[in-house]
């Protein structure tokens, strides 16, 4: 099969296992890959120990055969991923990679694959209310050469993407630069709407899910948001498109 799109799948699941394995198993002949933000965590075994008699716990997220799931490896509780992805094990001979020699943090996923002789980069971020996501990719993005995604949830409301919101961050100063040196701009959905919506009614609902693509990127401006589907998270999900060039995929290597 020659391929020459990616689809990609984006939602903030709210640590929900159960939503995980519903888009795991649902989408596994339509998504591409899976960018999850705050992924469930729950003890799967105990491992022995020289210095904890109780046994050391190992936490994990749900896996499925159909997909290979990339995060970071702290399998503590207090420093568990905060962002994991799943690449459909269709593409295996795009040899996708974790850069963990790039950025080694357990809120951002820099995803290596390979098309044809050149090596492009997708970027999964959740980023808290205190940035620290952010401020490690501003410490790492002159290390990222080909991006053609950078995406997640980001944590910044700005008036720049959010009409409700009347106020300009300075978060988001540091976000269009780092997208800016990553050859990226913020790409609008076609059916601009929140992406976040509150568990207070007195509140407004506000868009904190982005997407940046390179400006010549063919899904630039034309994801979708899908908000009926939000009932288990309080995210929706996003729907992405986007171009890589063609890639024969039949072949392993």
């Amino acid at each position: 099969m020659i391929k020459d799109n990616l689809k990609i799948f984006l939602q903030n699941i709210r640590k929900n296992k159960v939503l995980t394995n519903i888009i795991l198993e649902t989408q596994k002949n339509s998504a591409d890959i899976i960018f999850i933000q705050e992924p469930s965590r729950s003890l799967i075994q105990r491992i022995p120990s020289h210095s904890n008699p109780m046994e050391d716990p190992f936490y994990g997220t749900p896996n499925h055969p159909e997909w290979t799931l990339f995060i970071h490896q702290d399998t503590t509780q207090e420093n568990y991923a905060r962002v994991t992805t799943y690449v459909n094990k269709r593409f295996t001979r795009m040899r996708f990679t974790l850069q963990l020699d790039i950025i080694n943090h357990q809120d951002i996923n820099v995803m290596a694959f390979h098309n044809d002789q050149d090596t492009n980069y997708i970027i999964n971020i959740y980023s808290d209310s205190n940035q620290t996501a952010l401020q490690a990719l501003w410490e790492s993005m002159m290390n990222i050469d080909k991006t053609i995604i950078l995406t997640g949830d980001f944590n910044i409301r700005d008036s720049d993407w959010d009409p409700n919101f009347k106020h300009h961050s300075s978060h988001t100063d540091d976000l269009i630069t780092i997208a800016d040196s990553l050859g990226l701009e913020l790409s609008p959905p076609l059916n601009p709407g929140s992406t976040r919506f509150t568990d207070n009614p007195h509140d407004t609902n506000f868009v904190i899910d982005l997407v940046f693509l390179p400006l010549s990127n063919t899904g630039f401006g034309r994801h979708i948001l899908y908000p009926e589907i939000c009932k288990l998270s309080d995210h929706i999900l996003l729907i992405i498109k986007i171009s890589i060039g063609e890639v024969n995929t039949d072949i392993n290597i």
